[in-house]
């Protein structure tokens, strides 16, 4: 196999043009991970099972959303998915199987076992990716499905290809939801539209999903991953402290009075404003040039 052979068409065509591009070590081919410049890529890669979450790829996408979180050379990350889908969930024909440990389960584990190994699942996926300290963008190239849709909603931003689109699918296999759905969907669409998501397990196309908030951006044509990397190399021009604490403001602000939002926002920035970084946006801003950020 040649170098990059194992990567989809339209990553491919990037990869093999891309400078400075690092091909990162994942212990599966079901799991690609790449930095371009300091823009970290992860690539669902089970195009046949239209990336559904398998017990191989799962715990290699928990390694790597973890490892580029403290990666320096990493100021935003992009997850897509190989093919035509981004994310199917949970492996459906693999349920039926003997074998299958959906959540974790097995006939020998207890239902409180099974149910505190979905827990820490959940916790060291979905949470962790919610609270990473970069931004981050979900590319979809199809559909986002299920456990699929929850990483999907986990992210920051999420750029879809035309013919992409939402679909819970818990309904359909008498499930109720897992990695965060019933959490992530009502505070993007509503908690009516999450409702009628859920419940009645409709499908949401990539027009609708722009008005609802659920997708940001619709790119038309094989453009997506550079309509991606364009967004996060701008994203990643400012200053990791700025962007972090920017992040933390907002998301913590659900569960914050306004009061306390205040009061979190003038901490923030006073940290902010004794950072080498804010030094050197003041520099460049009365120099008339481009920042050069450190993260310090």
């Amino acid at each position: 196999m040649r170098k990059n052979d194992h990567i989809y068409p339209y990553l491919k065509r990037y990869i093999n043009t891309m400078k400075n591009i690092i091909e990162l070590e994942t212990g599966t081919r079901q799991l690609l991970s790449h930095i371009h410049g300091n823009i970290g890529i992860i690539t669902l890669n089970r195009p046949e099972s239209k990336n559904a979450l398998s017990d191989e790829l799962t715990p290699a996408l928990r390694k790597q959303i973890s490892n580029f979180n403290i990666d320096d050379r990493v100021n935003a990350l992009i997850i897509t998915g190989a093919g035509d889908a981004f994310c199917a969930g949970g492996d459906v024909k693999s349920m039926n199987s003997s074998n299958s440990k959906k959540g974790g389960w097995s006939k020998s584990a207890s239902e409180k076992q099974v149910i505190a190994n979905l827990q820490e699942k959940q916790m060291t996926l979905t949470y962790n990716l919610y609270n990473f300290s970069k931004p981050t963008i979900a590319a979809l190239p199809g559909a986002a499905a299920g456990a699929g849709l929850s990483i999907a909603l986990a992210c920051d931003f999420r750029y879809a290809n035309e013919n992409a689109f939402a679909i819970a699918g818990y309904g359909k296999i008498a499930l109720t939801g897992d990695y965060g759905m019933s959490w992530l969907l009502p505070r993007i669409v509503g908690v009516s539209k999450a409702k009628d998501m859920m419940l009645s397990n409709s499908r949401v196309l990539s027009k609708e999903a722009l008005s609802l908030g659920l997708f940001d951006k619709v790119i038309k044509g094989n453009n997506l991953l550079k309509s991606c990397l364009e967004y996060a190399n701008i994203l990643s021009n400012f200053s990791p402290i700025a962007l972090r604490a920017m992040k933390d403001n907002i998301q913590s602000s659900y569960n914050l009075s306004l009061e306390e939002s205040l009061n979190k926002e003038a901490v923030e920035l006073i940290r902010a404003s004794k950072s080498n970084d804010h030094k050197e946006g003041i520099r460049a801003f009365v120099e008339k040039r481009k920042p050069q950020f450190t993260g310090s």
